[in-house]
């Protein structure tokens, strides 16, 4: 196509600008595609970043993606309250029944639905590849891998499965689409039974651990009494004294009846000393007997609490070993309460996950909502448009 301008006739410019005797102007190519492509773009920019993804849009939500069936359940996660140590027994048997909220564990049952080891157990108990890419679904929303490997598919079924945790309430809320709805209602209950097995792998690591400490803690008490038996039985082999206590005791008693007999002699001595001679064998009988009280005195005293193998020191040594002995009889009769109550414990459940809601069977399918998809769509594109608009404007002034 050729276009042909009229010059102005003050303008004079040389024959080889191809100006004819009439001032008009030789042959000027016409505007490429390019550039009508752009002016197009220009005068409907609204309608192309705004309409046409709109219409697109709409036109697949309403005409071609296939219903999605929702199925919801919830269900709380509760651990058994440990009694308060200044609870006796009536209050302890009261305290064990009641619950708490188990903030952490239900947490990790949350996030245990989402992971890799919550998608391989359901590929095991059914055909959940298979449930994604039903006939029925449409190219866009199913699984487009007829073998994915574990990633694709665990990022594909946190998009169809939906696990929250509110903090306030407690309450885990587990919800799943799917393109049919016997099959959303099928994985969600066996993912309420997977939470369950989670939940009772757990109680059974609680238990195993607290009888394992229990048992433990009655070893080492066995073992400390067993010591406290040999050392005890070294001593008084070693000693030749069942119960140096008991020794000590009669030795003191001799000592004061030793000295009470001594007194005595000694008071009849000094009233013989009054009218016999010094030689007389009076005298000299009770000056014996004096001596060899005090003797006898002087020896009890020595084997009480002289030298290293005195009373005394058998006294603290079997006092120790004493002392030793009953804080391990003390501690084994804590061990071994402590082991029955892990046992009795490990009968009863320490958490429970309460179902508060049972997984439903859709009768209507509510995914997608199209109206409200392509309303948000079209309202986010406009305000898109809007700011971009003023943008350009804003520069446009700037620069002019």
């Amino acid at each position: 196509m050729t276009i042909w301008t009229k010059r102005s006739p003050s303008t004079t410019l040389p024959d080889a600008a191809g100006l004819d005797a009439a001032g008009w102007s030789g042959p000027v190519a016409a505007p490429g595609l390019g550039a009508r492509l752009r002016r197009f773009a220009r005068r409907r920019a609204y309608a192309l970043t705004v309409l046409l993804p709109t219409a697109i849009a709409g036109g697949y939500l309403f005409g071609y993606a296939a219903p999605q069936y929702d199925s919801e359940a919830r269900f709380l996660v509760r651990g058994r309250s440990a009694p308060s140590p200044s609870m006796g027994g009536l209050g302890e048997m009261m305290s064990g029944a009641g619950f708490r909220p188990a903030q952490e564990d239900a947490m990790g049952i949350r996030d245990y639905l989402e992971s890799h080891d919550a998608v391989a157990a359901l590929r095991t108990r059914m055909p959940l590849v298979e449930m994604f890419r039903r006939p029925e679904a449409d190219p866009v929303a199913r699984l487009w891998w007829e073998e994915p490997n574990a990633e694709r598919l665990l990022d594909y079924f946190r998009r169809m499965v939906k696990v929250e945790y509110d903090t306030t309430s407690g309450i885990t809320t587990l919800r799943v689409h799917s393109f049919r709805a016997d099959d959303s209602q099928l994985i969600a209950q066996n993912l309420l039974a997977l939470s369950e097995g989670m939940v009772n792998r757990l109680n059974e690591r609680l238990q195993q651990d607290a009888l394992r400490v229990a048992r433990e803690e009655l070893e080492r008490a066995e073992a400390r009494l067993t010591a406290a038996q040999l050392a005890m039985a070294e001593f008084r082999q070693r000693e030749r004294a069942v119960d140096p206590t008991r020794s000590a005791a009669v030795a003191v008693e001799t000592i004061g009846k030793l000295e009470g007999a001594l007194a005595q002699a000694r008071a009849e001595l000094a009233e013989a000393q009054r009218f016999a001679r010094a030689d007389s064998p009076r005298i000299t009988q009770l000056r014996n007997r004096v001596e060899a009280l005090n003797a006898q005195a002087r020896e009890e005293r020595e084997r009480v609490s002289v030298g290293e193998a005195g009373l005394s020191q058998q006294i603290g040594d079997y006092e120790r070993l004493s002392l030793e002995r009953e804080l391990a009889r003390a501690q084994l009769a804590s061990a071994t309460a402590s082991l029955e109550k892990a046992r009795v414990d490990a009968q009863r459940q320490q958490l429970f996950l309460l179902r508060v809601v049972e997984p439903n069977l859709a009768e209507y399918a509510r995914y997608p909502k199209a109206t409200l998809t392509v309303l948000y769509l079209f309202l986010a594109l406009s305000v898109g448009y809007g700011l971009a608009w003023l943008l350009v404007a804003g520069m446009r002034e700037h620069a002019a």
